[in-house]
């Protein structure tokens, strides 16, 4: 073959030949990247490509719950690529017998529908906790402590302790009103603002505070009244 038409073969060969030796475990996540590109972008030089994915998303988990249509119209790739990387999860998934992870989700219009359902029909309020990580994705979700039928106890050091734990560059904690609409009383704005100071302390953000309640749910940080408490 023609390297002048080829000129990635070698290269090509060498991280092959590297996961061979090494697999998976001892390769950084931009070459195994590289690698997986090599069976959708022939003759051409995927490390770049690699290195900016890994920039945007912040690792393999990040990409393989991307947007699929975001994906193909990142710079250098393409629908086959795309398809590529969006089956990874759901091929893994299946191999290995195990449902797709329910946290894998980077849009607030996702983590705020995953909270909703958390929540929503609770007889009992509920704090929840939603940890995410430098490039948006939620990487954890629980809730943190339960109460009475009006009213929860928030324990706002479970809250820290759960960041943490998590590694969290950010959190959003959300809790619900049973049989009440998703409006914030004056208890809920005293535990936003606590919270979020309890977390700047340690260099965390508050991201947002969802109130769920028959009506739906209320995100005080898109809400103008309140999107100061979240600067």
């Amino acid at each position: 073959m023609d390297k002048n038409k080829y000129p990635h073969r070698d290269h090509r060969q060498r991280v092959r030949d590297e996961f061979r030796k090494t697999g998976c475990e001892n390769m950084p996540d931009t070459a195994i990247l590289e690698l997986l590109l090599f069976y959708a972008i022939p003759r051409k030089d995927t490390k770049p490509i690699a290195e900016k994915l890994i920039e945007k998303y912040g690792s393999l988990k990040g990409i393989a719950c991307a947007d699929p249509r975001e994906l193909e119209a990142f710079e250098g790739m393409g629908e086959s690529s795309s398809l590529l990387l969006s089956l990874l999860p759901e091929i893994a998934a299946r191999a290995g017998g195990a449902k797709k992870a329910p946290d894998c989700l980077i849009s607030p219009g996702e983590i705020a529908a995953k909270i909703y359902g958390e929540l929503k029909g609770c007889d009992k309020e509920m704090l929840y906790a939603a940890c995410i990580n430098a490039v948006g994705m939620m990487t954890a979700g629980r809730i943190l402590c339960e109460g009475g039928a009006d009213a929860v106890t928030a324990d706002k050091r479970s809250i820290l302790e759960f960041a943490f734990d998590e590694d969290a560059d950010s959190v959003i904690i959300a809790h619900n009103h049973p049989g009440a609409e998703a409006a914030p009383s004056a208890s809920d704005i005293d535990l936003t603002k606590e919270t979020a100071r309890l977390l700047a302390e340690t260099g965390i953000k508050l991201a947002d505070h969802i109130i769920v309640g028959t009506d739906g749910f209320l995100s005080l940080a898109s809400t103008e009244k309140f999107a100061k408490l979240f600067e």
